[in-house]
């Protein structure tokens, strides 16, 4: 029989086991966003000057993008961790 004690140390393992699961799934999509876009634009066919002017465009908009889904995902991470516990 599950105690209250070993109840809530089972609770955070899975927290902190499926925020870095969400935090390594973010990162892989994000990852692939970005070969992605660079691919496209270096097989698209520019000048050298325009292709790395949008090189430079897509990489901090997938930066910004990267930026923004971490926060989210921390912010969703930390409303579950300080969510109170229902009693009994």
């Amino acid at each position: 029989m599950k105690t209250e004690t070993n109840v809530n140390q089972s609770n955070e393992k899975r927290g902190k086991k499926s925020g870095a699961a969400a935090l390594k799934v973010a990162g892989g999509v994000l990852a692939g966003a970005a070969a992605g876009a660079i691919a496209g634009v270096l097989f698209a066919p520019d000048s050298g000057q325009k292709t790395r002017k949008k090189i430079v465009d897509k990489t901090k908009a997938a930066a910004f993008d990267a930026k923004r889904q971490m926060v989210d995902t921390l912010k969703g991470i930390g409303k579950k961790k300080n969510k109170p516990e229902a009693k009994k």
